[in-house]
């Protein structure tokens, strides 16, 4: 019992004894670790320190330079300037404002700057980006200058600290590279006589509206202008005038910037008319440096056979006897025998409506002023016996009558397109003379009639005669 007491006392101090190392050592090995990192902390603070207080390298403008594309330039072309500017990498520019920089409308018309391209390259190791601006522009004047212009803008960057980001924009200045500006006059050699002004590359077509036709027809010819360059406000050329046509002034009926269309009428006097001229347009090539032109046609024409004269219209006149049998006699009653008789009813009526005004004012005034009544009744119908008589008399003196049965053209010309026939005896109001043709009212239809078919042609066609 002695012993078996012995042993564990010895064995509990052993554990103590063994718990207290273990303190120690726990306790040792606490203050070690504690010690390297309070050396680790000292040694990366001034580190964390020097990031966190490190700016983002500050953005700049590096260099610029203009140019223009084509490099010779002539007055009148439409042409680019390129503005090429580097920055630093991840910097943007906004605002830009170029001094020294030709800003005349007179001499010269510049647009505004767009942005085309941005391209990131390598310069000595750092990133650069280059940005690419273009502008139209055309010169009006001759111009030979070297300029120096100054950039002035908004530089735009992104700043980091420590974990957050912000962008932050400057003001910025920088001298460009001088920039040498050339526009050449047009060259007088070879400047046709009929030069539109147009500076460029264009294509002229043309086409007709029909290929056969008869004398008389009506003929459209459409011109299209288009292509690339400057117009110059150039107007589209007329086909040189022939007289073995009719023609009429050209109608624009399309404008804009690089296409004009037109539209003119012909009319073939003959068959003779076989051909519409070529049309040429000039205008000077930049590329090529010299004068071009582009023609449209010539336009053939053929002709066919002449169609057969249509009928004269009549007016039907259907008696009660006609409607219920079929097989009766028919009345017929041309056009020119109604409005004949139109015209004839229209002195009468002015006659009579004047005689009612005139019985109407009469009773209205002979009561108060008998005297002012007649007077103001006679005025009425002597006016309206005056204007009946002049209106008889007109009408009387400008109606003849055809002599025979003949055939009205279009054109004064035998082989022109016939449009109606007149009998013999049909009234007629001659309105022009051309040579041996005269040219005549048929109630409302025209056309030109041998002046042999008008009775008493002498009095319409006094210059035949002569």
């Amino acid at each position: 019992m002695r012993d078996g007491g012995q042993r564990s006392e010895v064995g509990g101090r052993r554990s103590e004894v063994r718990g207290q190392w273990s303190l120690v050592a726990l306790s040792h090995f606490r203050t070690l670790a504690l010690s390297h990192f309070r050396t680790s902390l000292h040694c990366l603070l001034p580190i964390a320190y020097c990031l966190l207080a490190l700016p983002a390298l500050a953005g700049e403008l590096l260099s610029g330079r203009f140019y223009t594309v084509p490099e010779k330039i002539y007055v009148g072309q439409a042409f680019e300037i390129h503005f090429e500017l580097e920055v630093t990498g991840g910097s943007e520019v906004q605002d830009l404002r170029i001094g020294d920089f030709p800003n005349n409308p007179e001499v010269l018309t510049v647009a505004q700057l767009q942005t085309r391209s941005k391209n990131r390259v390598s310069r000595e190791g750092q990133p650069v980006d280059v940005l690419h601006f273009t502008a139209d522009a055309r010169g009006h004047k001759p111009v030979g200058h070297t300029f120096n212009p100054r950039l002035e803008c908004m530089l735009v960057e992104r700043r980091s600290s420590g974990f957050f980001s912000q962008w932050q924009s400057h003001p910025k200045q920088l001298q460009l590279a001088p920039f040498s500006l050339r526009i050449q006059p047009l060259p007088e050699t070879g400047r046709p006589a009929h030069f539109s002004g147009a500076v460029g590359t264009f294509r002229l077509t043309g086409q007709i509206s029909q290929s056969t036709v008869h004398p008389g027809d009506i003929l459209t010819l459409t011109l299209e202008l288009a292509g690339s360059g400057w117009l110059n406000n150039a107007t589209m050329p007329a086909p040189p005038s022939s007289p073995l046509f009719k023609t009429y002034p050209a109608k624009e009926k399309l404008r804009e910037p690089l296409r004009v269309q037109t539209e003119q009428v012909y009319i073939p006097q003959s068959t003779n008319a076989t051909e519409i001229a070529a049309t040429r347009f000039s205008f000077f090539n930049p590329t090529t440096g010299v004068y071009e032109e582009s023609a449209a046609g010539p336009f053939r024409l053929t002709f066919s056979a002449t169609p057969a004269a249509p009928q004269p219209s009549d007016i039907r006149i259907l008696t009660p006897s006609e409607s219920a049998d079929p097989g009766a006699s028919r009345q017929s009653v041309s056009i020119e025998r109604v409005n004949q008789s139109v015209r004839h009813a229209v002195p009468l009526l002015i006659v009579g409506a004047s005689v009612l005004a005139a019985f109407f004012v009469f009773f209205q005034l002979y009561g108060r002023h008998a005297r002012l009544a007649f007077l103001f009744a006679a005025v009425l119908l002597a006016a309206g016996g005056g204007a009946g008589a002049f209106m008889s008399g007109k009408s009387a003196a400008a109606q003849n009558v055809t002599s025979q049965r003949t055939e009205a053209l279009f054109a004064p010309a035998r082989a022109a397109l016939p449009l109606f026939v007149l009998n013999p005896g049909t009234p007629i109001t001659p309105l022009e003379s051309v040579g041996a043709w005269v040219r005549v009212d048929a109630s409302g239809r025209r056309g030109w009639i041998p002046a042999a078919a008008v009775e008493d042609a002498a009095a319409v066609t006094p210059a035949a005669k002569k």
